[in-house]
């Protein structure tokens, strides 16, 4: 039972930035694909807080006396329209990491290279959630996922109804989240998928979103894990093989399942979706924080799975002997709550 908590509980801690190497790309065949994603420069190290503040916030949601905001981050061109990146911070759904200095640089990395990005905010339904008993928390989490997903798909729609005045091609929106909003990105093209209630309220028929990346994320359902109505969009997945905070693999419990990436992936191999999913091996949660580490592999993805709009099926493992331990690697949630 702590076990099966443990794993529902997310949680994220934005100052850990790893650095790594990243390794061939290699399809599922064992095919070695072309363009190998090679470590670049350390560019994030270059924007400074100045250039990390984004160039306009808006209001799109308000609840009582809660107003959640949108930041905006665009590319300093001259194109009428750019592919549009939301990205979601994660924190446990506790904690607001939206305008923390890593989310900020980069979202700015993201829109010089030619991105709107959409810094989303979202409510935290786990905040002041008391620890009962294993039981009485599965229903706060579901709840707490319900909410993030919500918040995403109403920005989404906010995207959408003002596509020219923010100079987006509505045909290229791509989810992109961190532990807790890893969770809320996979959640909301799930619900898409199976035209669930939320779906429909929000986003429009026949819309799909162009990408997902996910970093340590998964899916919560009490209805299995089948893309009933629609095929996911590509996704890519990053997950440490022994995080321990967001189930790598899957938990499931009296009907309710939590899915990991590794069980995720194993659906869009046999559905033969777009997908690639990066393994960390002995790594725990800390793989949530890898995206400057990563950030050529998410670059990857964005270019060839879904700017080139390639069906690859991807499946990569990474070790690294000389990796230093992290004590993300050991972290319970057991006493966060």
């Amino acid at each position: 039972m702590k076990r099966f908590l443990s794993f529902f509980i997310v949680f994220l801690s934005f100052s850990i930035v790893c650095a790594a190497e990243t390794p061939d790309q290699v399809g599922g065949d064992g095919i070695v694909i072309d363009n190998p994603v090679m470590p670049g420069p350390d560019r994030a190290s270059e924007i400074d807080s100045l250039r990390c503040k984004p160039d306009e916030s808006i209001a799109f949601a308000q609840y009582d006396t809660l107003a959640l905001e949108m930041d905006l981050y665009f590319p300093n061109d001259d194109a009428e329209t750019h592919p549009c990146i939301l990205f979601t911070y994660g924190g446990g759904f506790i904690m607001n990491n939206q305008r923390h200095f890593e989310t900020r640089r980069l979202c700015r990395m993201l829109a010089d290279d030619g991105y709107v990005v959409v810094a989303t905010d979202y409510r935290l339904g786990l905040k002041g959630v008391k620890f009962k008993g294993p039981a009485s928390m599965a229903k706060p989490l579901e709840q707490a996922v319900h909410l993030a997903a919500e918040d995403v798909m109403k920005v989404t729609r906010y995207v959408l109804d003002y596509a020219p005045e923010l100079c987006v091609d509505p045909r290229q929106i791509i989810l992109v989240g961190s532990s807790a909003g890893a969770i809320a990105s996979l959640q909301c093209d799930f619900e898409r998928c199976n035209r669930t209630e939320l779906a429909q309220r929000y986003l429009p028929e026949g819309f799909r979103y162009a990408g997902v990346a996910a970093f340590a994320g998964a899916i919560f359902s009490r209805k299995g894990l089948e893309y009933k109505h629609d095929m996911p969009a590509p996704t890519l997945f990053l997950h440490g093989t022994a995080d321990k905070l967001v189930p790598y693999k899957q938990i499931k419990f009296f009907g309710i399942g939590f899915y990991g990436s590794d069980r995720i992936a194993k659906q869009f191999k046999n559905r033969h979706y777009p997908y690639k999913i990066i393994r960390f091996q002995d790594e725990g949660h800390v793989v949530a924080a890898r995206y400057f580490a990563n950030y050529d592999d998410l670059r990857w993805f964005l270019d060839k799975m879904v700017k080139d709009a390639r069906h690859l099926e991807i499946d990569e493992s990474f070790n690294d002997p000389f990796r230093q331990h992290s004590h993300w690697d050991d972290y319970d949630p057991s006493n966060l709550y």
